[in-house]
């Protein structure tokens, strides 16, 4: 079969073991069958070239998903070309994209490469529900998961981080995940594949780049193994965690009762386990409380019964002899009117200026926010965030809950309940200092726009 290689046929089976073991991998695994709709992530990098390559010569019901980022200028859209170019040749459908990656990013206060994942795996949904795909095949390999398990540790991390990337994780299929980066290099040059080579990956900005270069090569030279031996580990992990799930199951059955609204857990039993404070943790991060905050409720068990302690969800009790959890009560948020003629406002913890103007230039001040004026609906409403605000990113064809953006902020509990939203007819118009709704931003036809500013005082 012609696999886009200038012309050449080749015979897959008898390159290299590798494509052995490839095959044996999907085999075994169940990870891939011909009677499925497949829908392939291509950068037009050498390990998703690879992935492609193979799974054509396989014979697989496949279609091509190409995400432009728009972070490289003129070699991005090189990128999306020459992926096009390929599947052109070889009669494969393509899907492509391009982000306002960059926007989405300092909208959201996040890095680069989270907006970059937000948005992909985003469109990646769209994708798989309006053309029925059964899987999302991604070229993630072993070296990957390596990396990201070191990553996970320099941050710090529960059992979870140790994990790395799983082969199989809900509709998402990574059959390279017992591949090195090396082993797919070497397969590459000898079938000749041909892919693009991505300049930022040469950067040390990026600390997962920082880790490849540097610190890798360093654990090789004391392990050429290492990579086999920390996925060993992480599988290990793996099952270690589905042990501690099925058994937590069998103490919360024990510890906890559930009656209506309220979750008591019994202080007596609770301690009568092991680690205490893990089995607390397990108990509580349901219920949006961090392992730090157990470790905290942990020392007042043998205190005076009225403590309390939150997350952003929950309330949890201190009392004699059960720790009770409770949803937050629904205060009704404080709200402002924000007229056509205001200049100026005041709420608590910030003070608000606005300002008219036909300067449309984008803002790149976390604490200014510039709306298309022809889209806003007088008068405004300032309020705090409640349970169940959704909010379109820039960048983002669909909606995220505000309570899960602050989640990834990892603004603390007093930061969280001082965030504010602006509103425009029911709709959000920004979460203050983070967000900016897709609907509201400025665009090539905007003539005016609304400027507004925050300080806190």
């Amino acid at each position: 079969m012609k696999c886009g290689i200038k012309g050449r046929f080749v015979d897959f089976c008898s390159v290299s073991q590798v494509l052995k073991q490839l095959d044996d991998y999907i085999g075994l695994e169940r990870l891939l069958s011909k009677d499925e709709k497949l829908l392939i992530a291509v950068s037009g990098g050498m390990d998703s070239m690879f992935l492609l390559s193979y799974l054509i010569q396989m014979n697989y019901n496949l279609e091509v998903a190409h995400c432009n980022f728009g972070l490289r200028e003129e070699e991005s859209d090189g990128d999306e070309s020459f992926v096009q170019d390929f599947c052109q040749s070889n009669t494969i459908k393509f899907h492509s994209k391009r982000f306002e990656t960059s926007e989405y990013a300092l909208a959201n206060g996040i890095s680069i490469q989270m907006a970059a994942r937000d948005l992909r795996y985003a469109w990646f949904d769209q994708l798989r529900e309006t053309h029925f795909f059964d899987k999302l095949v991604t070229a993630h390999h072993k070296t990957d998961s390596t990396e990201t398990i070191l990553l996970n540790l320099t941050r710090g991390t529960g059992l979870k981080g140790l994990i790395g990337i799983p082969a199989i994780s809900g509709f998402k299929v990574r059959p390279l995940i017992q591949l090195s980066r090396t082993e797919i290099a070497e397969t590459v040059f000898e079938l000749k594949i041909p892919y693009r080579d991505d300049s930022s990956n040469a950067s040390d900005k990026y600390h997962r780049n920082r880790i490849r270069h540097h610190i890798l090569p360093q654990f090789l030279t004391i392990n050429q193994g290492f990579e086999q031996s920390v996925n060993h580990t992480a599988s290990i992990v793996s099952q270690a965690l589905g042990f501690i799930n099925h058994f937590m199951q069998t103490i919360k059955n024990d510890c906890v009762e559930i009656d209506n609204q309220e979750i008591s857990i019994d202080i007596k039993q609770l301690l009568k386990y092991p680690e205490p404070a893990f089995v607390l943790y397990e108990i509580l991060k349901d219920y949006g409380f961090n392992s730090d905050q157990a470790k905290d409720i942990l020392m007042v068990l043998q205190g005076i019964s009225g403590k309390q302690f939150f997350s952003t969800t929950h309330r949890l009790t201190k009392a004699s002899t059960n720790l009770i959890i409770q949803k937050h009560p629904d205060f009704k948020p404080i709200e402002y009117l924000v007229n056509f003629n205001d200049k100026s406002l005041k709420t608590e913890n910030h003070s608000w200026q606005f300002e008219v103007s036909e300067n449309t230039n984008f803002s790149k001040i976390a604490n200014e926010a510039v709306i298309d004026f022809s889209k806003l609906t007088f008068p405004l409403v300032i309020r705090t965030w409640k349970s169940g605000d959704k909010v379109r990113p820039i960048g983002m064809q669909g909606h995220k809950k505000v309570s899960d953006i602050l989640i990834d902020t990892k603004l603390s509990i007093p930061q969280k309940e001082k965030v504010w939203i602006l509103i425009s007819a029911q709709e959000i118009v920004w979460i203050n200092e983070l967000v900016l709704s897709n609907d509201f931003k400025v665009t090539s036809s905007t003539q005016k726009v609304l400027r507004v500013r925050t300080e806190t005082p």
